[in-house]
């Protein structure tokens, strides 16, 4: 049977609920579902798998029934349902706090619970990929004091260790037998929902980090320019295009830098100033 800890998008655990439970007995459809979970209009859970409509608070329960979730499971379902339909990143962070709280039974939800918190962390944190690049940089041992100095603005030797902790669970950096940390040749994948929380988490950081830079540091160490525009949707698109190709040189220009010994980081910003017409 399908487990609910193991998904972030309350849409496609319901689509696979309902998949197994058509191959299980053709009797079963969407107007059965309805009729179980007490809705009148017998394409409500057709329309919310499809994301043409919403789960209420009350429409949860009535749903919960249905599935025969309860104890953690319908904590489970009912956060998830609300993470997915925030409105807001402050709403989506509550719900995905929530979500991590939520303990079930067995293990292997407790695995992809973890991984998903790890993923969350990894692309919420931006400390985190400045310590993958010095990994990548210097001979990097357990020596989170040091460590921590090399950050700017400077984190906590326990952030330092913590840090390295979750890259190494994460498979992206490995120690090797000298006790040096190497950077692993590995991505990571989530699903959308958590990447997409934690990757506005992520710039909303760097944000920050780019107006310390104008307050803390002199000009001849920072490049921060901005450009207002009066531009049409087609040309917004053929500007996104050249940002992806001129990050694309970018990164090959870093690639083959082999005198790296600082972590720089780069941010692209675009976005409307005024409302349409």
């Amino acid at each position: 049977m399908i487990n609910i800890f193991e998904y972030t998008d309350y849409r496609k655990f319901l689509a696979d609920y309902y998949n197994e439970q058509k191959a299980g007995s053709s009797t079963f459809s969407y107007k059965s579902f309805s009729n179980k979970a007490g809705f009148p209009n017998k394409g409500y859970i057709y329309n919310i798998i499809c994301g043409r409509k919403n789960l209420s608070k009350s429409s949860i329960v009535q749903l919960c029934k249905a599935l025969e979730l309860s104890g953690p499971a319908l904590d489970y379902f009912e956060a998830l349902v609300f993470f997915n339909q925030s409105k807001n990143l402050n709403e989506r962070n509550h719900y995905y706090s929530k979500l991590s709280s939520v303990r079930s039974n067995g293990k292997p939800a407790t695995r992809a619970r973890q991984l998903r918190k790890d993923q969350y962390e990894f692309y919420s944190q931006w400390y985190h990929v400045i310590i993958r690049s010095l990994i990548g940089m210097h001979e990097i041992k357990d020596d989170y004091e040091r460590l921590a100095r090399m950050v700017q603005p400077r984190i906590l030797p326990r952030q330092a260790k913590q840090s390295v902790q979750l890259l190494a669970r994460l498979g992206l950096i490995a120690q090797q037998k000298n006790g040096v940390w190497k950077i692993a040749d590995k991505s990571i994948t989530t699903g959308d929902e958590v990447k997409g929380v934690g990757v506005q988490n992520f710039h909303l950081a760097c944000m920050r980090l780019a107006e310390r830079a104008i307050q803390q540091l002199p000009r001849e160490k920072r490049n921060i320019t901005g450009l207002t525009l009066g531009i049409s949707k087609k040309t917004y698109d053929c500007i996104c295009e050249e940002i992806q190709r001129f990050q694309s040189r970018i990164m090959e220009m870093a690639d083959n830098d082999d005198n790296a010994d600082r972590v720089y980081q780069f941010n692209f910003h675009l976005f409307p100033a005024s409302t349409e017409n």
